[in-house]
C-alpha cells in the first residue's frame, strides 16, 4: 500500500482490500514454498484421458525335461549326450571336451572363447534353429537386424555347427528385408552400345511436357531424332494423343526423309496404343518399347535434357511463347558438333553445313562463279564417302570409352527363362490415402523371367499365369529371388501390366488407299 496516488485498477483493489484490515508481511521467495492463490492461475478440474501403449511380448518358458528331449531328437547331438552320460573317458569324450562341449542337468551346452559371454551355450538342435532365427531376427523386438547383429544377439546364448554361414543364408533370404531394404551393391547391367545404322533407318522418339499453354493451344512438344546423324524434329502438339503422334510421324517425317526399320520409344499410352501398333505394323516398321523405368535405353532422352535449357532461356518470362522458339531451337541442335560423330547432324544430313546469317555476309563461295553444279556437286559427294568410315570408327572409340567408364561402377547379373525375381517399385505417397511411399516396399516378387530380349532386358510374369507378359524390365531393377521353395510368398503391393494392348491387324481401304483404325482413318 505503498504507491502514491494509485489510480485505476489498482485504486479499486486497494479500496476492496481496506475493507478487510489486513495486516502485509513481506515473505523472501525461498520461504513462501506455498504460493499465495493470488498469484497463481486457477484452473477447473477437469477429467483428462491418458492413453497407455500396451505391448503384447510371448517370453520363451521351456522346461529343462522339454529341452532335453528336443536335443535328443537330434542324432548328432544325441551321440555327444550319451558319450557324456556313459561315464567313459575315452577318446570321444576327450574330443567332445576339448571342443568345449560340457554337461548340465542332463543338457547340451558348448562354451566357446570366441564369444564376448562367459556363460556357456545352449546346444540347437537342427529341427529347432530356425526357430531361434524367428526368434532373433524375425520378431518385432528384433527388428530384422542383419546378419552381423542377429549373429551377435544368438551366438551369445545358442550353438550349433554352421552357426554364422545358417544365419546368413536366413538373413539373405528374408523376405520382409528383401522387400523393404535398401540394396548396397553396385547397380546391376553392363552397358550395351548400339550398332551404328543408316541415317533415318533407326529413329527414337518421346514426349516433352505438358509446358503451359500457348496462344494457339499448344501444351507439347514431340521430340523425334534420327540416331545415327542425331538429326532432331520438334513438333508442338495440342494434345498428346496416339493420333497426333502418328499423325506428324507420318506426314512430317515418314514424307520427308522415308520410311524407317524401327521405331523406339518408352511406354507411354500414346506409343503402346493401337494406333500407333497398326501404323508401325501397316508401313513395315519394327516398334520397340524401351525397358519400363529405364529412360536411358531411349536415346531421345539425352535431347530432352538439351531441350530443356535451351526453351528456359530463351522464353525468359513469357512462358506462353515457348512454340515461337521451337524452330530455332531446332536450327541450334541440328548445327551443333556431336561429340560422338565429330561432325553436326546437318553435314551428316545433307554433305554440307547449313548456312547461317553470318555465312550469307561473309560467303566467298558466292564470289566464284560457278554454274557447273556437276563439278561443286562430285567433291562434296567424293569427301563424304572418304569421310564416313571414319565417322564409324570414330562412333565405335566413343562408345568403347563410354562403356569402358559405365562398367567400371557396375556388375554383370544375368537371368535365365524360368528364374524368379525381385522387382523394384516405385510407388507414390498419398495425402487423401494416408499412404506413404517410405513404408511401401522397395521391391516386390517373386515374379517369373519369361524371355530375355537382350543380355539386360526381360519380359516378366506373374508365377501363376506365365503366359501373361507384364512387362519389360531392366536388369537394374531386378534381384534375383533365392528364398526356399517351401517358403514362397505371393506379392504384398503386385505391379500392374505393362505394354502393349490386344493387338489390331490392320487393311489398307482399297479405294482410298488409308489405313483403317478403330478410332478413324490416318
Amino acid at each position: 500500500m505503498s504507491i502514491k496516488s494509485p489510480s485505476g485498477r489498482l485504486a479499486r483493489w486497494a479500496l476492496q482490500i481496506q475493507s478487510f484490515h489486513p495486516k502485509i508481511l513481506y515473505t523472501p521467495g525461498k520461504s513462501n514454498v506455498v504460493a499465495d492463490l493470488l498469484f497463481r492461475p486457477v484452473h477447473d478440474n477437469k477429467e483428462f484421458v491418458c492413453n497407455l501403449n500396451t505391448i503384447s511380448i510371448e517370453l520363451p518358458s521351456r522346461r529343462s525335461r522339454d529341452i532335453r528331449e528336443e536335443q535328443m531328437k537330434d542324432e548328432d547331438i544325441k551321440k555327444i549326450i550319451d558319450c557324456f552320460e556313459s561315464g567313459r573317458k575315452d577318446e570321444d569324450f576327450i574330443n567332445w571336451t576339448s571342443r568345449g562341449y560340457l554337461m548340465n542337468q542332463g543338457i547340451l551346452y558348448r562354451y566357446s572363447p570366441d564369444t564376448e559371454s562367459e556363460e556357456a551355450q545352449l546346444v540347437v538342435p537342427c529341427h529347432e534353429r530356425e526357430r531361434v532365427l524367428q526368434q532373433y531376427h524375425d520378431s518385432p523386438t528384433a527388428g530384422h537386424s542383419r546378419s552381423e547383429g542377429t549373429y551377435f544377439k544368438i551366438a551369445s546364448r545358442y550353438y550349433f555347427p554352421g552357426l554364422r554361414k545358417f544365419i546368413a543364408e536366413y538373413v539373405k533370404n528374408c523376405a520382409e528385408c528383401n522387400r523393404y531394404k535398401p540394396n548396397n551393391q553396385k547397380p546391376a547391367g553392363l552397358l550395351r552400345t548400339p550398332i551404328y545404322a543408316q541415317r533415318f533407318e533407326t529413329l527414337a522418339i518421346d514426349l516433352f511436357g505438358p509446358l503451359p499453354e500457348t496462344p494457339t493451344g499448344k501444351k507439347w512438344i514431340f521430340l523425334i531424332e534420327d540416331t545415327s546423324t542425331k538429326w532432331v524434329e520438334l513438333f508442338a502438339l495440342e494434345d498428346a494423343t496416339a493420333q497426333n503422334c502418328a499423325k506428324f510421324l507420318i506426314e512430317e517425317v515418314f514424307l520427308r526423309y522415308g520410311l524407317p526399320r524401327r521405331l523406339i520409344s518408352d511406354n507411354g499410352t500414346q506409343f503402346v496404343s493401337a494406333v500407333m501398333q497398326q501404323t508401325c505394323n501397316f508401313l513395315g516398321i519394327k516398334q520397340e518399347l524401351i525397358p519400363v523405368y529405364h529412360p536411358q535405353a531411349n536415346p531421345s532422352e539425352r535431347k530432352n535434357r538439351d531441350l530443356k535449357p535451351k526453351l528456359a532461356i530463351l522464353v525468359g518470362d513469357a512462358h506462353d511463347t515457348w512454340d515461337e522458339k521451337l524452330a530455332m531451337i531446332r536450327f541450334a541442335m541440328n548445327t551443333s558438333k556431336c561429340d560422338t560423330t565429330g561432325h553436326t547432324a546437318a553435314y551428316l544430313q545433307f554433305g554440307r553445313e547449313l548456312r547461317t546469317t553470318d555465312d550469307v555476309n561473309h560467303d566467298l563461295r558466292s564470289l566464284i562463279e560457278n554454274d557447273n553444279f556437276v563439278a561443286e556437286i562430285t567433291p562434296y559427294l567424293k569427301h563424304f564417302a572418304r569421310l564416313t568410315p571414319k565417322i564409324r570408327e570414330r562412333v565405335e572409340q566413343k562408345q568403347d570409352q563410354r562403356k569402358k567408364y559405365f562398367d567400371k561402377n557396375r556388375r554383370p547379373i544375368y537371368y535365365q527363362p524360368g528364374d524368379k525375381v525381385w522387382v523394384t517399385l516405385h510407388p507414390k505417397s498419398s495425402r487423401s490415402d494416408k499412404r506413404s511411399k517410405k513404408f511401401y516396399p522397395k521391391r516386390e516378387g517373386p515374379y517369373l523371367v519369361v524371355t530375355n530380349r537382350s543380355p539386360t532386358t526381360y519380359d516378366l510374369s506373374d508365377p501363376s499365369t506365365p503366359d501373361q507378359v507384364l512387362g519389360t524390365y531392366h536388369t537394374n531393377m531386378l534381384k534375383p529371388y533365392e528364398l526356399p521353395s517351401e517358403k514362397n510368398t505371393s506379392p504384398v503391393v503386385p505391379i500392374k501390366r505393362r505394354g502393349r494392348p490386344r493387338k489390331y491387324f490392320p487393311k489398307a481401304d482399297s479405294s482410298s488407299g488409308r489405313l483403317q483404325s478403330p478410332r478413324g482413318s490416318l
